[in-house]
């Protein structure tokens, strides 16, 4: 396998970081994660946004958001690869010794690393996954794509031993998001998702925006507001959005069966939209090549 490290395509034997870099140190950096379908990247601008929003609440500098989609295609065609995950790691770099603060400025330690995955005409309906709900433990800032995910991790892992793979976490008796996701519900023929820039945090999920445009798409009534626990116990469906599943089906919520334990018909139709939306996008860009 190819990978990039610090502005070089090379092979993952001949990949070497420092022991003193700061990622591996404190947890000191930021990452992305981007769905390629035919070398389409879903909401590859947003996630370059996003990333670049992360390097500067984290005050990491040296490394040009900007590069990302460049970075993406030259992993892509290295590895001759149509259809992948591609995982970007940005940290603050290498210090002279372990210290909690930085001496001097440092250069950034950039790797990215693209992993094979099914073709969008494998994806044909909505994962149905099963999760349970958490006192959100993690810090504060979840609006900071950070590497340092021990938080999640502990919650993944809670989950994992009650036979789940997702955990929905709130606060306060607000529902935030998942451990890797966002979370909307429906209730009453509306989609309902908490909003980002209130308590309790979350991540300004790309695959949240492309749910809502959706949701606008086919005509369903979107709500942007807090969300109780009880809300989401009680919910007609509960689904979860990420870049690598895009629309997934809780059909299982702490151990009891969401609606009828199946993927509900709001999140098969938003679902097979996001799929139909990427396909547009796929056959737009085959055009535009055609006539260039």
């Amino acid at each position: 396998m190819l990978l990039y490290l610090n502005g070089n395509i090379i092979d993952e034997s001949a990949a070497h970081i420092s022991v003193l870099d700061r990622g591996f140190l404190f947890g000191d950096g930021v990452y992305e994660v981007v769905r390629f379908f035919e070398r389409y990247g879903v909401a590859l601008e947003l996630h370059t946004q996003r990333l670049a929003r992360s390097l500067s609440l984290a005050g990491i500098e040296g490394f040009d958001a900007q590069k990302f989609p460049q970075i993406c295609a030259d992993l892509l065609a290295s590895n001759a690869l149509q259809n992948a995950t591609i995982y970007l790691q940005v940290t603050r770099g290498v210090g002279a010794t372990r210290s909690h603060v930085p001496s001097t400025r440092l250069t950034p330690t950039v790797v990215a690393i693209a992993t094979a995955v099914e073709p969008l005409d494998a994806l044909t309906a909505p994962q149905e996954i099963s999760a349970i709900t958490a006192e959100d433990l993690r810090w504060r800032l979840c609006e900071i794509k950070t590497i340092s995910l021990m938080g999640n991790i502990l919650h993944l892992l809670e989950a994992d031993r009650h036979g789940a793979s997702e955990a929905i976490l709130h606060r306060g008796g607000f529902v935030g998001e998942g451990a890797y996701s966002n979370v909307s519900i429906v209730r009453n023929g509306a989609l309902i998702t908490p909003p980002i820039h209130e308590d309790p945090p979350i991540l300004h999920g790309t695959a949240r925006a492309d749910l809502l445009s959706a949701a606008r798409r086919i005509g369903l009534p979107t709500e942007v507001r807090r969300v109780t626990l009880d809300e989401l116990k009680s919910a007609d469906e509960v689904m979860i959005s990420s870049s690598r599943r895009l629309v997934s089906s809780v059909v299982s919520l702490d151990g009891r069966p969401v609606s009828n334990g199946h993927a509900g018909p709001v999140s098969r139709a938003l679902f097979h939209d996001c799929c139909a939306e990427i396909r547009t996008a796929l056959v737009s860009r085959e055009s535009l090549s055609m006539h260039s």
